[in-house]
């Protein structure tokens, strides 16, 4: 009987940890300072500075993804700036996480989180970066408690921002907005993310062995299944090495994630107005593809080439030929020492 209540104990508390950590599924709600604690833990890794760096995004088109991610709810995963928070408003994500080997990349985002916050809309948070504004946008920073390093991040880009966030604003395709900026929707979603303390930017490499993998390890905890992880055209500059694998298998995700990409290629296609084509993959297939041995981005690009949507837009799917993993085996089957082995295997 003892054992009995003990057990029972144990559920409840379990239970009560569980419903107390929870991330609330409505955005409005803010995060309580158990989530906000949990959500928050993920480490910087203080990757080496590249050299270069990307405060605003040069892909115009993710208006071609919407349709593969609109409400799907969860969490979102990413690299990059602020294209991050078009996709997550088109995903009505939960929580949005950060990633980026670039160490001004989550500078940036601190910097949004001020502005956007303090901005009931878009036209206003534009008007921030005018050269007219930026004593005040600078007070703003400072009554908030902005770094040093947000504070220089807008001051050596603020003509920058002023334009690329101006054009955002006004992007349509076919009468469709474009950007989180362009839709008063998408704008309030993502405002109410930051006030909501459910934007967490770190600095990482997705390769490494604790930004990634910490994102998964928060995700678990607060019951949020991620269900976008976008790589932009990151995943070129790396292999799919061990670590990589294990960070993509501790996200929680499930049957609806899918995983977003940019690439280019000399016998891509690419859509209107953008030089990059965008691929979708089930979160399923790619690690169907992982487990076969795919080591990298560049694999899965040659597995699809022959059918690339003229549109500049592509789905793979579970029947998209996997011609590397073919080219592989068959390589192993002609390879002396794969056929010695097989000899001494048996």
């Amino acid at each position: 009987m003892k054992s009995s209540i003990a057990f029972l104990s144990i559920t409840l508390f379990v239970s009560i940890a569980s419903a107390q950590t929870r991330l609330p599924a409505e955005t409005a709600t803010p995060l309580s300072g158990d989530a906000l604690r949990i959500a928050t833990a993920v480490p910087d890794e203080h990757t080496a500075d590249p050299g270069e760096h990307y405060p605003v995004s040069n892909e115009w088109r993710h208006d071609l993804w919407f349709e593969s991610v609109r409400d799907l709810g969860g969490a979102f995963v990413g690299v990059g700036t602020d294209q991050c928070y078009t996709l997550a408003a088109a995903q009505n994500a939960q929580m949005i996480w950060i990633v980026d080997f670039d160490p001004l990349v989550p500078v940036v985002h601190r910097m949004y989180d001020v502005l956007v916050r303090n901005s009931p809309t878009a036209a206003e948070l534009v008007a921030r970066f005018d050269e007219a504004n930026e004593d005040a946008t600078l007070a703003l920073l400072a009554s908030e408690g902005a770094d040093e390093a947000v504070v220089r991040a807008y001051r050596r880009n603020r003509g920058r921002f002023f334009g690329y966030l101006g054009r955002a604003s006004h992007l349509t395709r076919d009468g469709v907005a474009g950007t989180w900026l362009s839709d008063a929707t998408f704008y309030a979603r993502i405002r109410a993310l930051f006030q909501g303390g459910r934007v967490v930017a770190r600095n990482g490499d997705v390769t490494g062995a604790s930004a990634l993998r910490g994102v998964g390890a928060a995700a678990t905890e607060l019951g949020v299944p991620v269900r976008v992880l976008y790589f932009s055209n990151a995943e070129q500059f790396f292999r799919y090495t061990d670590d990589f694998n294990t960070n993509v298998r501790s996200l929680p995700t499930d049957e609806r994630t899918v995983v977003l990409r940019t690439f280019r290629n000399r016998r891509a296609t690419y859509p209107r107005f953008d030089t990059w084509h965008y691929l979708t993959q089930p979160m399923t297939d790619f690690l169907e593809r992982l487990a076969l041995g795919y080591r990298r981005s560049t694999e899965i690009v040659a597995d699809v080439l022959r059918h690339l949507d003229a549109d500049g837009a592509t789905a793979i799917t579970s029947e998209t030929p996997r011609r590397a993993a073919a080219a592989r085996a068959a390589r192993r089957a002609d390879s002396p020492r794969e056929g010695r082995r097989a000899a001494r295997v048996e």
